[in-house]
């Protein structure tokens, strides 16, 4: 029988799931376009509030986490890894479920935002109620773009002119009332 993984958000006191998640992400950064995040920035994700975790056991499994930018106009949700041999369980679906929950208990007028260059999570984000947008529909926030500079395909994007090899997807709030 197979064992049930727990997906939830992380809590404050797990910042040890840090170490995990990111080498969960710098494994996934070898063969996809997630940008690599250090252990300490991680930790802070979990402590705050903004991360899920998918565990099986003890072990961290999945992760994901999420930020705000322009006091809260956008969340990007970020770094969302499944172990490789767990994927296609729907565990990515079921993180990024938590991620939007919240999120959007946070900041419930934000626009939700994902990049991607992954045809999975395009198809996840899309039946999630996300839409394909232009850059000019995400957010403009420098600290934002400067997180891409760990990408792999950073030096390229740029010397190509481009701000970056993704393709933006957005979430708009419920309207209000």
């Amino acid at each position: 029988m197979k064992a049930e993984v727990e997906v939830r958000a992380a809590r404050s006191g797990e910042e040890h799931l840090a170490e995990p998640a990111a080498a969960l992400i710098a494994e996934s950064a070898a063969e996809h376009d997630i940008a690599p995040r250090s252990v300490e920035w991680l930790a802070a994700k979990i402590r705050a509030g903004k991360a899920a975790v998918a565990l099986l056991g003890d072990e961290l499994v999945g992760f994901g986490y999420w930020s705000e930018w322009e006091d809260g106009a956008f969340v990007s949700h970020s770094g969302l890894v499944v172990r490789p041999d767990l994927r296609g369980d729907k565990l990515g679906r079921r993180l990024k479920t938590v991620l939007m929950e919240s999120s959007r208990a946070a900041y419930p007028r934000a626009i939700l935002m994902s990049l991607t260059t992954s045809e999975a999570v395009k198809a996840m984000n899309l039946a999630l109620g996300f839409k394909v947008v232009g850059f000019d529909r995400v957010t403009t926030d420098e600290a934002f773009w400067d997180g891409c500079k760990t990408c792999r395909n950073y030096e390229e994007t740029r010397r190509r002119g481009l701000r970056c090899c993704c393709e933006p997807m957005i979430l708009e709030p419920e309207p209000a009332g």
